[in-house]
Formats: C-alpha cells, structure tokens, sequence
C-alpha cells in the first residue's frame, strides 16, 4: 500500500511585508536624491565663495602693491617666489588685462599670469604655476563645480564678451571667465561647463539672477535662444529645466 504524498507549505512575502520593503525601497532612494540635491548645492555655494574671495584678493594685491596682478611691471623684483615664467611676465602697468573675457589668454598676455601672481603674494590657493600650461589647476583654478575653471580678462566693449546672453549697456571691467576650459568660453553651448541650474543659482547669488542682465552674464552659443541657457532682456530666464552643461558665465569683478 503506498503512502499518501506529503504537502509541504510555501511561505511567501504577505502584502504588507511587500509594502514595507517599498517604503524602504522609497526612503532610500529619496535619501540619495536629496543627498545628490544637497552636494550640488553646496558646490554651487563654494564656487560662488571662490568667486569673491577672487574678488577679494585682487583687492587686497591692488591695495598692496598699487598694480593688478599680471599687469605688475616688474613682478620679479616686487612678489616673493615669483622668478619663473609665468609669474614673472611683466605688464605694461595700464591696469587692466591685455586678454579679453572671450578670449583664453596666450602664455605671453597678463591674463596667463594673473593667477600665479595673487600665488605669489600668497592670496590664492588651488594652483601649480608651470609655464606655459592651460590646465585648471595650474595656472588657473579649478571651480568646486566639476569640469570647470576662471581665467581673467578685461573688457572695454561688449564685443569683448563674445555670446554673451543679451545687449550689455556698460561692459566694461576686469571679468572672470567660469568655463568648462581654458579655451571653451565661446565653444559650442552643449560643451560648457555648467547646467542652466547651476548657472542661474550662481547669477541669483552673485548678482540679479538674469542671464543677460548685470554683473554676471550667461554664454551661450546662440546668444539668446531658450533651450540653449537662457533668453536675453530684463526678463530672460535660464532653462533650468535643462540639464545639459552649456553655460559659461562672466563674472565682473572690482566694481
């Protein structure tokens, strides 16, 4: 006679176990989400502090040594450390940047020294003079926003502040270029360093939060086109909604 088959039971997750491990499943998502919100905002925060304590220290070498640096005469004799190209190149002591914002100064032009100077007088940190080296890092510093960096330059028309978002009234300054490299300012707008987002919370910190108005103006290759970084005029907005890198932005300094 054979035996009757033994039933053996499955124990299987109940509905109320399966929502249990959603809620978690969601809280740590959300967790990393606002963890990867509170990152991007704290490095939006540290770059616009780079930014003034830039603007702070051009004031204090300005104020120390009656010159701005690159435009320094005779920077050998006058900064400690300073013997070795590209911190020696001298200026012609006009005071401003020979380089203009849209355009990445040679190794020969004030721009290129600008940075190793203010090292040189110890009132920057974040570079590594060596000649003839457009690596952020280097001869210019690195942003705390990835994949992008400052160089300097002066401008006297707006002309000089090529694809700029919007019509500049008085554009004349000592700008920072914040790019995504040396030579990018007037690349094209998908290969910049900074998202609409990124762009706009800077702008918003720093100065009016338009993209074409005041002392920090957006780039972008079509100069005014929504979906590119943002629209010109008093009432231009960023695309925020984009989250492609294709802002640069100029940064007027010292006034």
């Amino acid at each position: 006679m054979s035996k009757p088959l033994k039933q053996t039971s499955q124990a299987g997750f109940t509905l109320v176990e399966l929502a249990i491990v959603m809620i978690i499943i969601g809280l740590l998502i959300a967790g990393v989400l606002k963890g990867q919100e509170l990152i991007g905002n704290a490095r939006v925060t540290s770059t616009v502090a780079q930014i003034k304590a830039i603007d702070a220290a051009v004031s204090t070498f300005k104020d120390t040594y009656a010159a701005l640096p690159g435009d320094m005469t005779t920077p050998t004799t006058r900064l400690p450390a300073c013997a070795a190209a590209p911190c020696s190149n001298a200026g012609n002591g006009d005071g401003k940047l020979a380089n203009i914002p849209a355009t990445a100064p040679t190794a020969a032009q004030e721009g290129f020294a600008f940075f190793p100077q203010l090292a040189a007088a110890d009132l920057i940190t974040g570079i590594s003079p060596a000649a003839g080296s457009v690596a952020f890092g280097v001869n210019f510093p690195a942003a705390k926003i990835d994949n992008s960096g400052f160089f300097a330059g002066s401008a006297a028309t707006a002309a000089d502040l090529t694809n700029a978002i919007g019509t500049l009234g008085s554009p004349s300054g000592l700008y920072l270029s914040l790019v995504a490299t040396v030579a990018n300012v007037t690349a094209a707008a998908a290969s910049e360093g900074l998202t609409p987002s990124q762009a706009s919370r800077i702008d918003t910190k720093l100065d009016d939060g338009s993209p074409g108005t005041g002392s920090v103006v957006a780039v972008g290759t079509a100069g005014a086109a929504l979906g590119n970084c943002g629209t010109a005029g008093a009432g231009g907005v960023y695309a925020t909604l984009d989250s492609t890198n294709q802002c640069a932005l100029y940064v007027r300094i010292q006034g």
